[in-house]
């Protein structure tokens, strides 16, 4: 429900005015859509759940609340380590928040500086001091770093191990509303895991069956109204982005699109006419298959919507999308739907 719907659907309150009788395909005088009813997805492979991912997972959990302790030895694999560190480029400092920093920490394994910084620590102990080269990769986030070599020089302040909780009745008690044993939070960890799953089969048929649908349809004519709205709708997107960061336009679509002003227009033209393309779509679905919600559902689906998008309310929500456009975000969910509930799966489809 999070994509964005336009103008061109007609909605009206709650109801959607429909006509028509149920078939496979639809046209009318902008699309021809030419199955959309029962489409053929590939079946989706369902995580098997297993004790040891019970376990796994449970294991997660408890390194959610494990402490850290300091440690006197030599750096192990899984230890947290805070180091200061400064980069050097043709013998000059390099200032950016990557390349440099104090009090950096960082978990042994994960190399979150670069792919195999962290073998340099393994064996090392609090207090000392070493330099090490390195050619960081063309791709390299930090592009004032990327393609360098470098020398860095760096100093262990810190080194701490991972305590986690035992796994015990009283744990269960403090971190589970449901459970007061371990093997009632195994059973509720199981349990969890098939909820999981069952969001994870059903956000993969809304996509695909989605995409199946619309590489059917076939757009005769685009609404011009609704067209022109989106295209400009994008236009104030990214200038309040821009005045956001009080950056000019041009700069801020450089940046974050990597496009120049007339490299936007043509961006605008193709989003807003799958924007629309997708309108059209829950337009004609909704009135060949009387597909509408009451009132009182579209109200639920507002407050579902809001607490999803992280609104602390309806009207919250309301200020900065119009009423129209949520209610054309709870049809579009709805059409999904649907088509879900109609399609076929079809392993090695």
């Amino acid at each position: 429900m999070k994509k964005k719907v336009l103008s061109s659907l007609a909605v009206f309150g709650a109801v959607f005015i429909m006509a028509g009788c149920s078939s496979s395909g639809a046209s009318n005088d902008y699309i021809t859509i030419s199955k959309y009813e029962g489409v053929e997805v590939e079946a989706v492979d369902v995580p098997e759940i297993t004790d040891e991912s019970v376990e796994n997972n449970i294991q997660k959990v408890l390194e959610g609340f494990a402490v850290l302790n300091d440690v006197d030895r030599v750096i192990q694999d899984g230890d947290v380590v805070t180091i200061d560190y400064a980069t050097y480029v043709n013998g000059s400092k390099v200032d950016s928040e990557t390349a440099s920093a104090n009090g950096y920490q960082l978990t042994i394994g994960n190399n979150s500086l670069y792919d195999g910084f962290d073998d340099n620590l393994i064996g090392r102990k609090k207090g000392e001091s070493f330099s090490l080269n390195n050619t960081f990769s063309a791709d390299y986030s930090d592009k004032s770093l990327a393609g360098q070599d470098a020398l860095l020089e760096i100093t262990i302040t810190n080194v701490q191990e991972e305590e986690l909780p035992d796994l015990t009745d009283e744990f269960v008690q403090t971190i589970s509303q449901k459970s007061e044993t371990v093997e009632e939070y195994r059973k509720e960890m199981r349990e969890l895991l098939e909820e999981n799953n069952d969001e994870y089969v059903k956000s993969e048929l809304l996509e695909s069956v989605w995409k199946k649908v619309l590489d059917n349809t076939e757009v005769k004519e685009y609404p011009e109204d609704s067209l022109e709205d989106e295209k400009q709708s994008f236009y104030e997107y990214y200038q309040s982005g821009a005045d956001y960061y009080d950056m000019e336009f041009a700069d801020f679509i450089d940046k974050y699109l990597g496009v120049t002003e007339d490299g936007f227009e043509e961006y605008a033209e193709e989003q807003a006419k799958s924007n629309v393309k997708e309108d059209l779509v829950v337009a004609l679905i909704c009135e060949k298959e009387n597909i509408k919600l009451s009132e009182e559902e579209i109200e639920e689906a507002k407050v579902s919507l809001a607490e999803e998008l992280g609104y602390e309310s309806v009207e919250e929500m309301e200020k900065e999308a119009p009423e129209d456009a949520v209610q054309r975000y709870i049809m579009r969910d709805e059409v999904k739907e649907w088509l879900v509930e109609k399609c076929i799966q079809v392993k090695g489809y």
